[in-house]
């Protein structure tokens, strides 16, 4: 930079005097040295700089140097912790280790890295639970805490679900979502007389309360549908099912128009 610096100068120098060989201007020259001496001036910052930036990079150098031994030092060890007679072991989560035989099936002929990469063993799954079933006749007869059977199973997934008992006992533990749905009739579909069609449906886990709907046609060919919904957190083995909550009235349509059903999944 110092050349450069005294190349300015001269080539400022030497373009005054052979444009002005003469010139005795003294505003004239006292002009051009202020331009000249921040001209210098220009070029002193920007020297300030230019070693600024020299230093930095200088530093940012050592630093990556050092951290390259330290990765280095690092997979050293690490390697070392997990070796022995030739063979490698990944770590787990805990459910089982995963063994490769050599190095070389660690790193693979291409990849030349000396990381030692880590392989979590996937958690022991479960297939996804879910169930749904619907009644699948109009009936009538429903007496006080009667159990509803849904005697078609379109969906069991993880065996949950009896059609011979109307229970869903969980196959593990977990959040679980269910979803039941009741049809009254406004007709005698089930040789019936009197009243039309009037129940209510009880939700029940292990015996316990936890949700209802309700239904009641007053009048003929009044039809009336209801569904509910629950969200429940069970047990591995716990039972859910529905039951009248009283002596029920008339009839009940299940068919193409409208279904009795019972479902439920499991949501974690």
């Amino acid at each position: 930079m110092d050349c450069l610096y005294s190349l300015c100068v001269t080539l400022c120098f030497a373009t005054i005097a052979a444009a002005f060989p003469e010139s005795d201007d003294a505003k004239w020259r006292v002009h051009m040295e202020e331009r000249m001496e921040e001209m210098l001036r220009m070029i002193q910052r920007q020297n300030e700089v230019i070693d600024k930036q020299t230093n930095t990079i200088e530093k940012q150098s050592v630093e990556i140097e050092k951290l390259r031994h330290r990765v280095k030092t690092l997979e050293k060890r690490q390697y070392n912790s997990r070796t022995s007679n030739g063979n490698v072991t990944y770590e787990s989560t805990g459910h089982g280790n995963v063994t490769l035989s050599t190095e070389k099936e660690l790193h693979g002929e291409v990849s030349k890295t000396s990381f030692v990469r880590r392989l979590l063993a996937p958690e022991v799954a479960h297939n996804p639970v879910a169930f749904y079933a619907y009644i699948s006749i109009d009936f009538g007869g429903v007496g006080l805490h009667h159990v509803f059977l849904y005697d078609t199973i379109v969906t069991n997934q993880g065996n949950g679900y009896s059609k011979h008992t109307g229970a869903f006992t969980a196959p593990f533990t977990g959040i679980y979502a269910f979803c039941y749905t009741a049809f009254a009739s406004g007709e005698h579909v089930a040789g019936e007389t009197g009243q039309y069609g009037e129940v209510a449906v009880r939700l029940l886990h292990n015996g316990a309360y936890k949700g209802s709907i309700y239904v009641d046609t007053e009048s003929q060919y009044e039809e009336e549908m209801s569904t509910g919904f629950a969200i429940l957190m069970l047990q591995a083995g716990d039972v859910v099912l529905t039951i009248s909550g009283f002596a029920g009235q008339g009839s009940y349509h299940s068919n193409l128009n409208g279904r009795w059903s019972f479902s439920g999944f499991q949501i974690s």
